[in-house]
């Protein structure tokens, strides 16, 4: 039964990610041309790359995974709010992570976008791009709200810079920063968030930001930031805390009111992606054991060392069955 649900669950991504790279193609040139004739200049490769490659994906496929719950498909115009929400993100990420702006600046962006005087390409763009989502989203409060509440987790991550945060606050960082960014998305759908779904999202974004941070470990700790898994001294016991935080978000899912194949189809999913933290986890754990125990001398361990390659069969394989295992706990 596992394997049909994961099989469908794949086949209806994989077409899903084909055709959203095809609106992609004609889409995001159609939408950023106009600023680049007015502004002459372009936004950056990098930038370009991250909007292209990642989060005009990603953020689609999230929001499409939101109407299944609801037992439906996402529409054109939900497509179109979920792919500027991919341009927005990195935009929005580069402000704050590299200090373009002063976080009172983004702020007044993001609250009063109508009366704000851009002085970049950028800010041009997110300008835009948050003027028109308010006017398509069904809840602007529901979405202003959520991107500030994105916002200000955000600023407190920076505490992560500090050595002596206490492990406590990076997971009341990472589960901020990571909850409130998928529910942000949620308001790209027609569909207004209850509560229930609000407080499901937030423990799933929370968990996901916890596997983007296991695989995120070498660039992590070699730019000084800390988190769960750059601190950990037992790999074995933060598996175990992880299968748990993935089983919460599982049981909170289920109790959703709607119909049943839809969630498990939903949960089936991002199980398969969080179970690519458990395989990460184990490799770091095999390789904590052969380095004595404890918190990892990073500074003698190669970045090959710290990577987990998910494009190897066997680490797939692995997958599938971790998905598994935690969606039956």
């Amino acid at each position: 039964m596992y394997l049909l649900r994961l099989i469908k669950v794949t086949r209806v991504f994989l077409r899903f990610i084909k055709t959203q790279h095809k609106f992609n193609d004609h889409f995001i040139d159609g939408f950023l041309n106009p600023f680049y004739k007015l502004y002459n200049t372009e936004l950056s490769p990098p930038s370009l790359h991250k909007i292209r490659k990642y989060y005009c994906i990603g953020v689609p496929v999230v929001c499409a995974a939101y109407t299944k719950v609801y037992g439906r498909d996402l529409s054109e115009e939900e497509r179109k709010n979920a792919v500027l929400g991919g341009i927005l993100t990195p935009l929005i990420d580069d402000f704050t992570d590299n200090k373009q702006l002063a976080p009172e600046q983004v702020e007044n962006l993001i609250s009063f976008p109508v009366q704000y005087h851009p002085s970049s390409l950028e800010e041009e763009i997110v300008k835009q791009i948050l003027c028109t989502l308010r006017e398509e989203v069904t809840s602007p409060e529901g979405f202003i709200y959520s991107c500030k509440r994105t916002l200000i987790a955000q600023k407190e991550s920076e505490k992560q810079f500090r050595k002596d945060i206490s492990e406590d606050e990076i997971l009341k960082i990472t589960m901020e920063k990571g909850g409130w960014a998928l529910i942000v998305y949620h308001y790209f759908i027609r569909e207004v968030p209850a509560q229930q779904t609000i407080d499901v999202i937030y423990q799933m974004g929370g968990v996901l930001q916890i596997t983007h941070d296991i695989f995120d470990l070498y660039k992590d700790v070699h730019e000084g930031i800390s988190t769960l898994a750059s601190i950990c001294s037992d790999y074995k016991q933060f598996e175990e805390f992880y299968r748990t935080e993935c089983i919460r978000f599982f049981t909170m899912a289920r109790k959703l009111p709607y119909k049943k194949s839809d969630i498990e189809f939903f949960i089936v999913l991002f199980a398969n992606i969080m179970a690519r933290g458990i395989v990460a986890l184990r490799r770091l754990g095999r390789l904590q054991y052969e380095m004595g125990g404890g918190v990892l001398p990073f500074d003698k361990i190669e970045r090959k060392q710290l990577i987990c390659d998910m494009d190897k069969p066997l680490n797939l394989l692995k997958m599938i069955w971790h998905a598994h295992s935690i969606m039956r706990e």
